[in-house]
């Protein structure tokens, strides 16, 4: 068994020995970069990978402070909303059929 692994090993060697690798120092600076011009370089080229767990984890806290912690800061509600349908009121005005309160606003906003 021995002896048979040690040919095969020797054949093999004889097979590669004509191929050489010379690009060794540039797979290292891709694989390894010093610099932060490479790093960024690497990055920017996507061939430094973002393990999901992290870019979750901070997708949540952005989204966390931006639909709850701004809007509890200014006071406001996120969609001040149309009152409710039994309480809203049809006009007319230009031809056109408007609820009252979304005009109000609409010309009011023009107004100012």
């Amino acid at each position: 068994m021995k002896t048979e692994r040690k040919q095969m090993k020797q054949r093999m060697d004889e097979e590669l020995e004509p191929i050489c690798f010379s690009a060794q120092e540039q797979v290292i600076r891709q694989t390894h970069p010093q610099a932060f011009g490479a790093r960024l370089s690497a990055l920017w080229n996507r061939e430094i990978e973002i393990s999901p767990g992290p870019l979750g984890a901070l997708s949540v806290v952005i989204l966390v402070t931006v639909l709850v912690i701004r809007p509890l800061q200014t006071g406001q509600p996120n969609h001040p909303g149309p009152q409710p349908p039994a309480h809203r009121e049809l006009i007319e005005a230009g031809g056109n059929t408007y609820w009252k309160d979304i005009y109000e606003q609409a010309v009011k906003r023009h107004e100012d």
